[in-house]
């Protein structure tokens, strides 16, 4: 496969437009800022191979052409509210029958995941191929292990605003670093669940749901935990939102994306209220570490 730097950008703010605008007013203004995000990626002499929902996926020759075009989207002024989060890296990429393939898209989807609005999260193999200039405007905010990765991939952030806009991981990046997580349990007042690699388990108040938690706040599929590449993560996928509340760190909240876990702590579903039992998941996870 050829050495490909992949871009890709999702819009945030798109849910509270639709609820707004009405549907067909929200639906203008989110294709007017994707048509956007095309041309500064044709603009930097890449190309954007498919868009899909609010997400736009773009390839470029070269790593600095894939950095100016994240640059440049971070840095547009989105009206109606609407911003971006967006992963970068640079690796292996086929493209097959109108769509991307490989490695770099996987780790480019997943650093997206982690980001936060008006932040965009690099891999190191993207960093370290450009200049000393380009580098000095990335932070590196640590290392994570993917999925298929035999090492931690360094992940480096650049925001539009202060630190407190910056990934931060529940538990640390540090933690992630020294250990991977085997296995981990999760209990309310009513019951107890594991998990073992490769498994996950989905929250909310559905009864299809595998933890399903009472309080009117918690919505019908609230997120889902998934341990994969003995990393723990809690995705969040409900309106109102979730914390984590890590015992030896600072509260988190996840809202529509994904963030790991490690150690012990509560998930919050839908509430910062730490005693409604019908919203709180006490979870631990079994780590092993290296000497």
């Amino acid at each position: 496969m050829p050495m490909t730097s992949v871009l890709l950008a999702d819009i945030t703010g798109s849910t509270a437009l639709y609820d707004k605008l009405g549907q067909q007013v929200a639906m203008e203004r989110v294709a007017s800022m994707l048509a956007r995000l095309r041309e500064i990626a044709e603009a930097h002499d890449g190309r954007c191979i498919k868009m899909k929902g609010d997400d736009v996926l773009c390839r470029f020759d070269a790593p600095d052409q894939g950095y100016a075009a994240a640059r440049q989207m971070l840095a547009e002024p989105w009206p109606h509210g609407l911003n971006l989060h967006a992963g970068l890296y640079w690796g292996e990429a086929d493209e097959t029958a109108g769509d991307l393939y490989g490695d770099a898209v996987n780790v480019a989807a997943r650093l997206a995941s982690l980001a936060k609005a008006g932040e965009i999260l690099a891999g190191n193999a993207a960093v370290e191929q450009l200049d000393s200039e380009a580098r000095a405007a990335f932070l590196l905010i640590g290392s994570i292990r993917l999925k298929g990765k035999t090492e931690p991939t360094r992940v480096y952030s650049i925001t539009q605003g202060t630190s407190a806009g910056r990934t931060t991981i529940a538990g640390g990046f540090a933690a992630l670093m020294r250990a991977r997580t085997e296995s981990a349990e999760f209990r309310t007042g009513d019951g107890v669940w594991h998990l073992t690699e490769g498994q996950s388990l989905t929250i909310g108040r559905a009864d299809d749901c595998d933890i399903r938690l009472s309080e009117p706040w918690v919505s019908r599929q609230h997120g889902r935990l998934e341990l994969r590449g003995a990393v723990l993560e809690y995705a969040d996928h409900s309106s109102a939102g979730s914390a984590v509340l890590p015992e030896d760190g600072p509260a988190v909240d996840v809202h529509r994306r994904a963030v790991p876990l490690m150690g012990t702590g509560v998930l919050l579903f839908g509430t910062g209220d730490q005693e409604a039992a019908g919203a709180r998941l006490i979870y631990a996870t079994n780590d092993l570490i290296p000497e």
